[in-house]
């Protein structure tokens, strides 16, 4: 068989093979926000807020990662992990709780173990007689190693409060220290029926350990506090050696020694002295969340330096595996694809810039941007929220960036809330004040005094006439010609909603939109929307969770892909939406690798056959592959660098062996 018939070969079976299923999840995200640190005999455990588990072999310093993308973790934002008879039992923030074996791992919530209406599990203890406690929010339950046996309210706490640590005094009680947004109580007794507020004298109760003798050890905001079952005893630093007031964690050590934390020390109390060790974080605003105690080993979790141990010299990170991001939290409207494969996306701490093939990371401390846009050279556009900043837009181009500053333009008093560019590579900037418009030499404005655009701009697209569709808050539906301006309400139409929150437009020209309810229009969540709705131009039709396997009727955001296909960003915490027309099928943190239900901007990314899913809050990145049947040798661009190289499904390949490549837009057989 000749080359000829080769390509031949290649391309029809990529066509023919190609499904709707994506596969090879990855999730991309920062493990420095460490919750929970714990050990055992060989392995460390380091829980992180939305990087997942990082299991360290004590002796070969060897990492393993437990996470969301391969099904080695339910989820990958830990809020407690303990160990009990070989298992590790792990509380998330959204995935409710988790035991992991050699065998594997069992996920226990909501629809398969009686836990109430929310996955988050804060707290897990295991009593002497094997009896296990499990915390959440608003609740505490009974737990038989598979469903709940018994629930608690956390009662007369807020409804918000939420357990941080439970543990058992030598008398056999159960205490349980909360956290309680109204900072009435902060611990509880619990009893055989109910949880009894419990108000020390000494002030707010941080947190909360047991010794090895049973008594009850109490950190508060002025100290630390012994309770031996009969009588409290304050520790303070006016009446002893500890060095500072505000003691916000501790825990005890094999030999019953209690390590704790404030603003300034890690001490160490043997329970006649005192030891402190002065200590200093690398990062502004950093602080600590968690203490762990090993043998002659302590290890303290940060916030943005990850797990650090201590040393003579003070605190020591560890670095970890996979730990891509410096932060998760992303903006709502961030993601874009740059001209060289580089994908951007905005935090609340900064602009995060990282290319899957290199594995090269930038992260630039521009902080709460707001939106990451491309435009169709495949520059990078960076918009602010409008009060954070007198910058307005930064543009990255190949060769630099450039800053515009609000003052310089006509839009200098007015919100921008999103910015899109049309198939001129116009820039369109939606404001609370009107949609500007710069063709690369003048502004054009269009507000209510020139045009019968009266609400604030939520969403734009552009069809393949380069007519301007754009969803408002209260006004319907416009589309816009170049001249002449179109509204399309639920008076004169059927849009189901005068607010549209996002529209997409496929290649046949069809409308797709959600239109949000107009008594919650800024609330997310499954009631808060009325479905996607379809418009050709001349007929309606809406899908919904009546009439359709649409699990939400509200939308973060709708894109179409070359195949014609949508992808729906859901909320609700029901996962990522898929409809080609005629099947619906939804990813969700049951059936597939994604690192959060709730996905707030989708990224596509058709030359390398790659879809790039940003979640909120605080978990990152996923990435899947979505085989696309039209990402061959059809799609793959040219590349501004000279040595680039993408295989027949449009993935970038940096050192081709034999067999046939594209480089710079031409077929290469190698």
């Amino acid at each position: 068989m000749n080359y000829i018939k080769i390509l031949i070969t290649l391309i029809s079976f990529v066509a023919i093979t190609a499904n709707a299923q994506l596969t090879d999840w990855q999730n991309i995200s920062s493990k420095n926000f460490v919750m929970k640190i714990i050990h055992d005999q060989n392995f460390l455990y380091v829980g992180t807020k939305g990087g997942g588990i990082v299991k360290i072999d004590k002796q070969s310093g060897e990492q393993t990662v437990l996470k969301r993308a391969d099904g080695s973790m339910t989820g990958n934002a830990i809020t407690d992990m303990a160990l009990h008879d070989g298992e590790l039992w792990v509380g998330t923030e959204y995935n409710g709780l988790a035991k992991v074996t050699d065998d594997g791992i069992e996920k226990f919530d909501m629809k398969n173990a009686g836990f109430q209406n929310n996955q988050h599990i804060s707290g897990i203890y295991f009593n002497a007689d094997g009896t296990m406690l499990v915390g959440s929010i608003a609740s505490l339950y009974a737990f038989d190693g598979k469903k709940c046996t018994a629930i608690y309210d956390i009662n007369p706490l807020s409804p918000y409060a939420y357990v941080k640590k439970i543990r058992a005094d030598r008398d056999g009680r159960i205490w349980v220290a909360c956290y309680d947004a109204l900072n009435q109580y902060n611990l509880c007794v619990f009893t055989s029926s109910d949880l009894v507020p419990y108000n020390i004298q000494y002030g707010k109760a941080n947190n909360i350990e047991t010794d090895k003798d049973g008594c009850l050890w109490i950190a508060t905001k002025n100290g630390l506090v012994k309770f031996d079952g009969n009588d409290f005893t304050p520790y303070t630093p006016d009446n002893s050696a500890l060095p500072e007031a505000n003691i916000t964690d501790l825990t005890a050590d094999e030999k019953g020694n209690l390590w704790m934390f404030g603003d300034r020390y890690i001490t160490k109390f043997d329970g006649t002295s005192f030891s402190a060790y002065p200590y200093q974080l690398n990062v502004a605003n950093d602080y600590l969340l968690d203490i762990d105690a090993d043998n002659n080993n302590v290890y303290v979790g940060s916030r943005f330096e990850g797990v650090l141990r201590l040393t003579d010299n003070g605190l020591t990170a560890i670095d970890l595996i996979d730990n891509v991001l410096y932060d998760n939290t992303m903006s709502l409207k961030s993601g874009c694809i740059d001209a060289e494969d580089n994908f951007y996306v905005g935090s609340l701490y900064g602009l995060q810039k990282y290319n899957i093939d290199t594995d090269d990371y930038v992260f630039e401390p521009m902080s709460q941007t707001a939106q990451t846009e491309a435009d169709l050279s495949g520059n990078v556009w960076i918009l602010w929220p409008w009060s954070t900043t007198d910058t307005c837009l930064v543009e990255i181009t190949a060769t630099g960036r450039k800053a515009y500053m609000r003052s310089d333009y006509p839009f200098s008093e007015a919100d921008a809330d999103l910015v899109k560019f049309d198939r001129k590579n116009r820039f369109w900037i939606a404001t609370n004040k009107g949609l500007y418009m710069h063709d690369s030499e003048t502004w054009t404005v269009y507000n209510k005094s020139n045009s019968i655009l009266s609400k604030s701009v939520q969403s734009m697209a552009f069809d393949s006439s380069n007519r301007l569709w754009c969803g408002t808050s209260g006004g319907g539906l416009f589309c816009f010609d170049g001249n002449k301006w179109s509204n399309y309400t639920t008076s004169n139409s059927s849009l189901p909603s005068d607010y549209v929150g996002a529209i997409a437009i496929d290649n046949n020209n069809v409308l797709w939109l959600n239109c949000r309810d107009p008594r919650y229009p800024d609330k997310m969540g499954l009631e808060y929307g009325f479905g996607l709705t379809r418009f050709d131009g001349n007929s309606w039709k809406t899908y919904n969770r009546n009439n359709s396997p649409l699990p939400s009727d509200c939308f973060w955001d709708v894109q179409v892909d070359a195949d014609n296909r949508l992808w729906i960003a859901t909320a609700g915490d029901v996962g990522l939406v898929f409809y080609d027309g005629i099947t619906w099928t939804t990813y969700d943190t049951d059936n597939s690798g994604i690192a959060l239900n709730e996905v707030t901007k989708i990224t596509l990314d058709p030359h390398r056959d790659l879809i790039w899913l940003t979640h909120y809050p605080g978990l990152g990145l996923s990435v899947a592959r979505m085989n696309c049947k039209t990402t061959a040798i059809g799609s793959i661009k040219v590349s501004k660098q000279s040595n680039v190289y993408y295989d027949l499904q449009g993935r970038r390949i940096n050192q081709p062996t034999k067999g046939i490549y594209i480089k710079n837009g031409q077929k290469l057989i190698k």
